[in-house]
């Protein structure tokens, strides 16, 4: 149940901090495409690469 608190915490923070302009529906078809795809991830990679995603200088626009 952590990993489940952890992904949507990391969701919100990655949406505001990314995407701040973007609804949640662009939100998420944006990170599947860039992460996932997001029904092949359990709960503990989909964290680890959410957090990875959010650390990394590359998303800065």
């Amino acid at each position: 149940m952590a990993d489940r608190n952890n992904i949507y915490l990391l969701l919100e923070e990655i949406h505001e901090q990314v995407f701040p302009n973007a609804t949640v529906g662009e939100v998420l078809k944006e990170l599947d495409r860039l992460i996932g795809p997001f029904e092949k991830l359990s709960d503990g990679e989909f964290v680890t690469r959410l957090s990875g995603y959010q650390k990394s200088p590359f998303h800065v626009k």
